[in-house]
């Protein structure tokens, strides 16, 4: 058995990369996904890389790398989030799974592009490890209960008697968590429609202060949030004097949500008010734990406990850079990552 690796013509390859996918990654791969993530991404279209069994010439693997903008410091650099790696089961040896991922890394090594992060899978991880890469940090997720049903639920089989007694705790939680208005200036209100310029100017303005940091034009927001075919997203924005200052995108499916991008000035009464009136929204719509993500060593992830969030499992982070990248992305141990859900493949 010998294992060969091309890149992919995302073109021509296009309906064999969807149905290998399908095969053996996610059923959620079809067209509209593979148009979204590989061809619309404002920040450049995917690159993909196929592993082929030269004895019978069928795919056996494929990985991706979807570009982004990242602001490190005072620099942009062009990097990639590595993702949708997979293998046939017949080929998810250590052997061919890491020569796919050398293939995917010799890319950035030849200098056209900066960097590349992952946030590997267990298997993943072992395959790092195989190719002297190790985790840089751990992505940490935070959750806060928003009502105690489930867990009376889990205790208490009789769903009356359980309802009963989730009420008075529920209304606990709500009263901790009532917070007086931070400012009669402070507008917070769910967004509607594409985002604007007011989120370009954004992202300029203050993008570099947070070390590394993907690019959050108005364009890559749009792409990446409000038309994602995959997921629901909303946002939620705070404004002063018309201005906009932070925003919160959220997402939830039944009775769990996610807080996956929280971004914004630095003035933590902003971020705090954005966080409280989400909780507030939540639970009103029913919704039981809302979760974050982020890098362990995010600014957030104080406020995120002050707010009542506590800390769950954690799972690792790759990234990547070849020792000749510019002076500023050679930097990329010494400074905070802005990472959160959002800045994911998918």
């Amino acid at each position: 058995m010998a294992i060969v690796i091309r890149e992919a013509d995302i073109l021509v390859d296009r309906q064999m990369l969807i149905g290998f996918l399908y095969q053996h990654l996610t059923k959620q791969s079809d067209d509209r996904r593979f148009d979204w993530l590989y061809l619309h991404n404002p920040h450049g279209r995917a690159r993909a890389w196929i592993a082929m069994d030269t004895d019978t010439q069928a795919v056996v693997g494929v990985a991706g790398a979807f570009p982004r903008k990242v602001y490190i410091g005072r620099c942009e650099e062009l990097g990639w989030v590595l993702g949708d790696f997979c293998m046939s089961p017949r080929y998810r040896s250590l052997g061919p799974a890491v020569q796919l991922q050398r293939a995917c890394l010799a890319e950035v090594n030849s200098g056209k592009v900066a960097f590349c992060y992952d946030f590997p899978s267990t298997n993943m991880t072992a395959i790092y490890k195989r190719l002297g890469i190790h985790s840089f940090g751990q992505m940490l997720r935070l959750a806060k209960p928003l009502c105690i049903d489930r867990k009376i639920e889990g205790i208490i089989k009789m769903p009356l008697i359980a309802r009963v007694l989730s009420t008075p705790g529920n209304f606990l939680l709500a009263l901790h968590d009532l917070k007086p208005e931070s400012s009669g200036t402070l507008t917070i209100s769910l967004y509607e429609g594409n985002c604007g310029k007011e989120f370009s100017i954004l992202a300029q303005q203050i993008g570099g202060q947070y070390g590394a940091c993907v690019q959050r034009s108005a364009e890559y927001l749009n792409w990446r949030y409000l038309a994602n075919p995959l997921r629901r997203y909303e946002l939620l924005t705070a404004h002063r004097d018309g201005s906009l200052l932070a925003y919160a995108v959220f997402t939830h499916t039944g009775k769990d949500a996610m807080l996956v991008d929280l971004f914004g000035i630095e003035e933590l009464i902003v971020l705090r008010s954005l966080v409280d009136r989400l909780v507030v929204l939540l639970r009103k719509r029913g919704v039981i734990t809302l979760s974050a993500s982020m890098l362990e060593s995010h600014p957030w992830v104080g406020l995120l406990q002050r707010s009542g969030f506590r800390p769950r499992e954690t799972n690792p982070v790759v990234i990547y850079t070849p020792g000749y990248a510019p002076s500023e992305v050679n930097t990329f141990k010494d400074v905070n990552w802005f990472l959160m859900q959002g800045d994911r493949d998918v």
